[in-house]
């Protein structure tokens, strides 16, 4: 194989944008899958051609994004090999281990912060990884050229951005970060449903925009919460004990008032690793209707006026109405409003209430 050769193991969602994204960048992309899977993703160009295991082993690197509880398998499987060796599952530590006793010395972990709601190979795009974050977990024992060359990857040919953290402080992270928010979904779910059949049809928009995710994948999040059982139930040790605190302050005004003072805080940190909190950035909320097609009108103006959305979400008042918040450069506040405005948009500066 050529030195420009790169094997994806699993070509679903993740390692079809994987492969459309480096067949962009210039790379031959082999792509290991069902058949039915590799026929598909032949047709929308995210792989040159298919093959089998053994077909990968000579590749210049091999990605494996096949589900999190198969990849120390395939690193089994895959073995021997000189090929670079790196993953797309959402923990690690296992991961890395299983390469050490794999015997594969040209590994390292990695774990793409991108997604989407909707799986397989039909939904990749080449676009996915553009600006998102991208954490590789390298440990004492990763050889620096490995490590140099999949981060190099990741920035040149998928436009993300990597990230440096050690394997089990990842999995912490994570466990933090997205798998007990999808317990915790779960579980306000089944409290909400037990307390009245008809309370979930009386749910704001707080109360959607908490639970989303409870709505996930079920198989999917129940092999990953099984990989990290140990850090996510270290977490939600934490976590129980955060709210027994709470339970002793519930009804103590003070005490609450400086539990919210502190979740402002940090929450307010959380927005400045996307948006500077320095007051040049504002901003703007649009009511829109739920129609196709609003969400690229308002972006459209913006970029027309080489306005640069900074972050947006939505709030939801009901089915059919949301308020889009778009955070933007302060400068470019009156020329956004005047162009939202003028193409019949109700527009006004602050998110709503």
């Amino acid at each position: 194989m050529s030195d420009r050769t790169l094997g994806i193991v699993g070509v679903g969602l993740i390692g079809g944008s994987i492969g459309m994204a480096a067949r962009r960048a210039g790379w031959e992309v082999v792509g290991v899958d069902r058949a039915a899977t590799l026929e598909r993703a032949l047709a929308l160009g995210a792989i040159d051609r298919p093959a089998d295991l053994d077909g990968v082993r000579g590749a210049e690197m091999v990605v494996l994004a096949a589900p999190v509880s198969q990849i120390t398998g395939l690193l089994a499987e895959l073995a021997p090999t000189d090929a670079l060796v790196t993953d797309v599952g959402s923990t690690k530590s296992a991961i890395v281990r299983g390469a050490a006793a794999a015997g594969i010395r040209r590994f390292v972990g990695g774990h793409p912060m991108a997604g989407s709601q909707l799986g397989g190979v039909a939904n990749a795009s080449a676009d996915l990884f553009q600006g998102a974050r991208y954490l590789i977990t390298p440990t004492g024992d990763t050889l620096p050229e490995a490590y140099a060359r999949v981060t190099q990857f990741v920035r040149d040919d998928l436009g993300a951005v990597p990230t440096a953290v050690d394997p089990e402080r990842h999995d912490l992270m994570v466990a933090a970060l997205s798998h007990l928010p999808h317990l915790l979904a779960v579980a306000l779910l089944q409290v909400t449903s037990e307390i009245s059949p008809d309370a979930l049809a009386l749910a704001g928009p707080s109360f959607r925009d908490l639970t989303r995710v409870g709505a996930a994948n079920p198989a999917l999040w129940a092999d990953i919460l099984a990989e990290n059982a140990g850090a996510v139930r270290e977490v939600l040790s934490s976590f129980t004990e955060a709210m027994r605190r709470l339970d002793d302050d519930v009804d103590n005004r003070p005490a609450i008032e400086h539990h919210f003072e502190g979740s402002g805080a940090a929450y307010k940190a959380l927005g400045g690793i996307l948006v500077e909190q320095s007051g040049r950035n504002a901003d703007i909320a649009v009511l829109i209707e739920n129609r196709p097609r609003v969400l690229a009108q308002v972006t459209t103006l913006m970029g027309s006026a080489d306005i640069n959305i900074l972050d947006l979400y939505m709030q939801h008042s009901d089915t059919h109405h949301a308020a889009l918040v778009l955070t933007i450069d302060a400068a470019s506040v009156e020329r956004a409003l005047g162009l939202l405005r003028e193409a019949g948009f109700h527009a006004e500066v602050g998110s709503p209430g």
